[in-house]
Parts: structure tokens; C-alpha cells; sequence
């Protein structure tokens, strides 16, 4: 299952990663992310669970054409550090 989450700085991600497939964060075009209190990613925009190993994704450009992702495995937390360029990337129907 996916979920869409309006993030906020230090808020911790940790039960919605783990409760579903894949979380996309909303508001923050580069959200700083910290993991397991020591590996911290810039720019995530999506987290994909793949049984405890987390697929962190960054779009480095709007139309989503530099796509990045990063591996760590058997995580245990994931807290946003802080949100840069907040602005809403989904409009709600």
C-alpha cells in the first residue's frame, strides 16, 4: 500500500515506513531525511520498503528526469531533519 504524507521537520516517519510499500512526501521539493540517527540523505522525496531495506528516492529536477535512489538496509527509524522549498507537489481533488 502507498501513502501520501504532508511532512513536517522532525517528524518521524518511522510506523508509516513500516506499515506500508512506499511513502511519498508532499510538501518539500528537498526534504532532509535522518536514519537510524546517523546516515542523513538530502532531497528525498519517496521511501520504498522492501522488507526493513529502504529505497530513499530523489527527483534533482521538476519534471522528474534525474532520478536517484539509495539502499540501507535493516532500518530501524527515519526521521525528517528538516523540509526545503515547501510548497504542495500534488494538488488535492
Amino acid at each position: 500500500m502507498s501513502v501520501f504524507i504532508v511532512e513536517e521537520t522532525n517528524m518521524n516517519l518511522t510506523d508509516e515506513i513500516k506499515n506500508n510499500d512506499s511513502v511519498y512526501l508532499r510538501c518539500g521539493r528537498s526534504n532532509n531525511i535522518i536514519v537510524d540517527n546517523k546516515v542523513f540523505i538530502h532531497d528525498v522525496r519517496a521511501i520504498h520498503n522492501h522488507n526493513g531495506d529502504m529505497e530513499f528516492i530523489s527527483y534533482n529536477k521538476e519534471d522528474g528526469s534525474d532520478r536517484q535512489s539509495l539502499t540501507v538496509y535493516n532500518v530501524e527509524s527515519v526521521v525528517v531533519e528538516s523540509v526545503y522549498w515547501s510548497k504542495k507537489l500534488f494538488l488535492d481533488e
